[in-house]
């Protein structure tokens, strides 16, 4: 019983971290997603892929490694690619970090299990939830566009000093902030036309299309 006390006390401390990423980029908004809200938004885009297009996937293993794969930043926090701490490091320091907040629950070998699995990517799951994760990143991103949270002359700035050498090519292809975002994540779905296809269509929401769409809840 103390584990599950434990577990979800830890957890709770998602509902008020903020995503870093956002406040990097400084959306100007006055409520930033929390971490536990976006893993919320990553839910309901592999629920609802996944019922569109009727894949052949375990999505009940799915849910569960999308519902604990930011469980590390309970304790490190949601580090951000300003701050330099690599991708290998990041991975030992997230493993120490959940063997710790896992401690006491009956299924912590499963839990650290379902994690190195989406870290390595290796089966089809832990590929679809590591796209989804950059899916929902890339359609918050859209979101705050078209409400107006961020300018493409800060994404610009932030995308030179990010980018490297692809800066350039990124830029010249975006009409707003969040095609800079959009572009910049496109390689990630390189080898998965059905994730390529869904981030082209979150690119080509219009302001016209978003209000609409928010208006059906009013008929």
């Amino acid at each position: 019983m103390n584990g599950i006390l434990r577990f979800y006390i830890f957890n709770n401390k998602l509902k008020k971290i903020l995503r870093q990423g956002w406040l990097d980029v400084k959306i100007s908004s006055e409520r930033i997603e929390s971490i536990a809200e976006h893993i919320y938004g990553c839910l309901i885009l592999g629920i609802s892929i996944n019922e569109e297009f009727k894949l052949k996937l375990n999505m009940e293993h799915i849910l569960k490694m999308l519902t604990l794969h930011e469980l590390e930043e309970i304790k490190i926090g949601d580090l951000s690619a300003l701050s330099k701490v690599s991708k290998e490091e990041k991975i030992k320091m997230g493993q120490k970090a959940v063997k710790k907040i896992t401690k006491g629950l009956i299924n912590q070998e499963e839990i650290e299990s379902l994690l190195n699995e989406f870290n390595e990517r290796m089966t089809k799951e832990a590929k679809f939830a590591y796209h989804i994760d950059k899916l929902e990143a890339d359609f918050q991103a859209k979101m705050y566009d078209l409400e107006g949270k961020f300018n493409i002359e800060d994404e610009i700035k932030d995308c030179k000093a990010w980018c490297g050498e692809s800066a350039n090519d990124i830029i010249l292809n975006a009409k707003c902030a969040s095609d800079i975002w959009l572009y910049a994540d496109k390689y990630l779905y390189e080898d998965d036309e059905l994730f390529v296809s869904i981030q082209t269509a979150i690119k080509d929401i219009s302001k016209e299309d978003y209000d609409s769409i928010l208006e059906e809840l009013d008929d």
